[in-house]
């Protein structure tokens, strides 16, 4: 593959100018101003603003371009920077919706991620431009010494849960002090930067750390850790590998912009960067696509997946990692791919289409952040000679790793990525893909049954327990389904079914066993009960288009996004798909039915509508009823067992069930790597299984709600 450069990034860049003319709008308070997208004040617009700023900034000082489109953006540019200027509290005007925007605990972050196009064009600012710049970052510098304190916590569902946002007020703080040295309170800007920073990559060792920061040891400013003993983040309420990388980035633009103007970058700026890089490093696939574990509650491949783009820079330049190159490369030719297939010069027109028609806001948001993401490419690797490519970087670099508080147990090994998770985006959820396949990646409710209510159906994150063992994991507990937004007077949120899943990473490299029990708790209406419920993206990553294949040389062409609803049963208890990922049901159905919803069913997650979604999906499942109706309690709905193995062409292993009292469960699998037992108790009770001689514990144990695996 090519080396990286700037101009790769510039070539991605410019086909958006053709698109950016039906983004501007020029400002009515203010003539000689434009602003981008719907130019309020609220911090979303106000940061797609300063994002697109940047880009252009950037875009304008790039030689690969003609001089006079190099100045016609410059204009634009500097257009747009004046308006985010003059719109501030500290500012002349208002914004369209006729209020300023300032003094609010995100609203620096447009600023810190402009940073580096301010840099870019620093030469062209007029002395008004420099006192407009000055007087907005000393005022949001006071205003965050004065009125904002510092917190943190592991929770996300705390309020104080704040790394990233630690991050960003520590950097427009410490730039304040570095860039205006002549300001009163520069030194209690620096004084009160090293404690946003220092709570912003906080662990709980950090409590007793003497290191010392600014004269003083880190203890003394630890308030609190937002990171997990192993380094996840509970973000947002799940384990949030996509905002473990925007700390990540946060960092880059306050990196890059210190080595940019020569300033000595405090030690604070990279504490901890290297262990959480360590893991989010181990959640991407080689093409640079995130491995979420936790799953995601935005758009797909969207916000948190572009600012890894500064992270990889980071992590070449601060932290030595040549492999991070490749996820360069990678993503960058997704991007373009993507951009293509839109035949606009526009990064999300196509395939995010119904968030455009539903909410422009966001959608024009989602568009700055691709172009912003970009130009920081273009243009650190413009200024800084940075590595671009890595002699040895396996496609499937081998880890284990697993977390308590999100339940959470993530192996890659052989060809394959295995994880499960319960405290995930939208409840539990798997995933197994081969690692060479970042296209067959999906979080949501994957790899778990779903109980799917008629009135706004969640899944809780459970309770769970888990153990990493040499080669695999267990994993098993209980979660609620539950009706969130009820619509009758008086209705509250209440559960209505339990839902048991157990699964086991098998020691083979590539094989995960599942086995599940649900039973309903409350009457509800039912509208669809899913088995196993594998979400196969079927989207533009893959070509719009899958192959599914089945013994007896059955084949199923099938393309995604149809239009209507096309659930198809396969009489057969095995698939294949693209010849890579294969399935299998164990028991409980000995066909597969492939549920095709009529449009894209990737929702960005909200408690009530209108509901946006972003990827298209096709659903495997080992069993499937629609339309159920009215369900009474003690009505169980699930109760099976399915397999799904990264490789090549569909393999036949053997597997059966065995017999057993009450609700334990237990299957027998092999192939040609081995043979294993695989049991779960969904009792209430301790169980004892009926061993076969020389059967081997791995794992695990029959205790309720747990699950074990012998090797035969």
């Amino acid at each position: 593959m090519p080396k990286i450069t700037s101009s790769r990034y510039i070539e991605v860049m410019t086909p958006w100018l053709d698109k950016l003319p039906e983004y501007l709008r020029q400002c009515e308070f203010d003539p000689s101003l434009s602003c981008y997208g719907t130019g309020e004040s609220a911090h979303w617009p106000t940061q797609s603003n300063c994002n697109v700023f940047a880009a252009l900034a950037v875009l304008s000082e790039a030689p690969e371009l003609p001089e006079k489109q190099r100045l016609e953006l410059r204009g634009t540019a500097l257009s747009l920077l004046r308006y985010a200027m003059a719109t501030h509290v500290t500012g002349r005007i208002p914004a369209t919706d006729g209020k300023s925007w300032g003094h609010h605990w995100i609203s620096v972050l447009g600023l810190e991620r402009m940073s580096h196009g301010v840099n870019a064009i620093r030469e062209h600012l007029t002395e008004g431009d420099c006192t407009a710049l000055r007087n907005l970052m000393i005022s949001e510098s006071d205003w965050l010494l004065d009125e904002y304190p510092v917190e943190a916590d592991m929770l996300g569902n705390s309020g104080r849960n704040k790394p990233e946002s630690n991050i960003w007020n520590g950097g427009i703080l410490l730039r304040t002090a570095l860039d205006y040295p002549d300001a009163p309170r520069a030194a209690e800007y620096r004084e009160k930067a090293t404690k946003f920073l220092l709570n912003g990559l906080s662990h709980p060792l950090d409590a007793a750390d003497e290191t010392r920061y600014n004269g003083r040891p880190a203890r003394e400013y630890h308030v609190g850790f937002n990171f997990t003993p192993n380094w996840s983040l509970d973000h947002h309420w799940y384990l949030n590998v996509g905002y473990m990388v925007i700390c990540l980035s946060n960092l880059a633009m306050l990196h890059f912009y210190c080595r940019e103007r020569g300033f000595e970058p405090p030690p604070e700026l990279y504490r901890h960067a290297d262990d959480l890089w360590r893991l989010v490093k181990a959640c991407t696939f080689r093409d640079g696509r995130l491995l979420r574990i936790g799953g995601d509650t935005r758009a797909r491949y969207t916000y948190c997946q572009n600012y890894a783009i500064p992270m990889w820079l980071f992590a070449a330049d601060a932290l030595g990692d040549r492999d991070a190159a490749e996820f360069e490369k990678g993503w960058l030719d997704i991007v373009r791919r993507e951009a293509a297939a839109n035949g606009d010069g526009g990064f999300y027109s196509r395939r995010l289409a119904q968030i455009a028609g539903v909410s422009y806001y966001y959608f024009t948001r989602l568009e700055s952040d691709a172009v912003l993401c970009l130009s920081y490419g273009a243009y650190w690797r413009r200024k800084f000679a940075l590595p671009d490519d890595s002699p040895e970087f396996p496609v499937n670099p081998p880890f284990a790793w697993q977390d308590e508080y999100h339940g959470a147990t993530f192996l890659r090994d052989g060809n394959a990525a295995r994880s499960f998770v319960w405290h995930a985006a939208q409840g539990p959820a798997g995933v197994c893909v081969p690692a060479d396949r970042s296209d067959m990646a999906e979080w949501q409710n994957n790899l778990r049954g779903e109980i799917r209510s008629s009135c706004t159906p969640q899944s809780t994150h459970g309770r769970s327990s888990h153990t990493l063992f040499p080669g695999g994991f267990l994993n098993s507990g209980v979660s609620e389904w539950e009706e969130r937004n009820p619509q009758g007077e008086g209705e509250g949120v209440y559960a209505y079914a339990s839902h048991r899943t157990a699964c086991a990473a098998l020691p083979d490299g590539k094989t995960m066993l599942f086995l599940e029990y649900a039973v309903m708790t409350k009457e509800a209406t039912i509208d669809e009960i899913k088995g196993m419920s594998l979400k196969m993206p079927n989207d533009l990553f893959n070509g719009g288009k899958r192959v599914y294949r089945a013994p007896g040389n059955v084949e199923i062409e099938l393309p995604g996004n149809p239009g209507s609803t096309d659930s198809r049963t396969v009489s057969s208890d095995r698939l294949s798909i693209d010849g890579a990922l294969n399935v299998y049901s164990l028991y409980g159905s000995d066909t597969l039915t492939i549920r095709r919803p009529a449009s894209r069913e990737i929702v960005i997650h909200r408690k009530n509508g209108p509901w946006m979604y972003s990827l298209y999906a096709d659903e495997i499942c080992n069993s499937y009823r629609s339309g159920c109706g009215r369900v009474r309690p003690g009505t169980v709905v699930l109760d099976g067992g399915y397999a799904v193995a990264a490789g090549g062409e569909l393999e036949t292993p053997v597997f059966r069930r065995l017999p057993q009292n009450g609700l334990l469960r237990m299957v027998e699998f092999r192939n040609e790597s081995g043979r294993w037992l695989f049991a779960a108790n969904f009792g209430e009770e301790a169980a004892a299984p009926q061993l076969p001689a020389g059967a081997a514990l791995l794992a695990g144990s029959l205790k309720p709600g747990c699950g074990a695996l012998w090797q035969l």
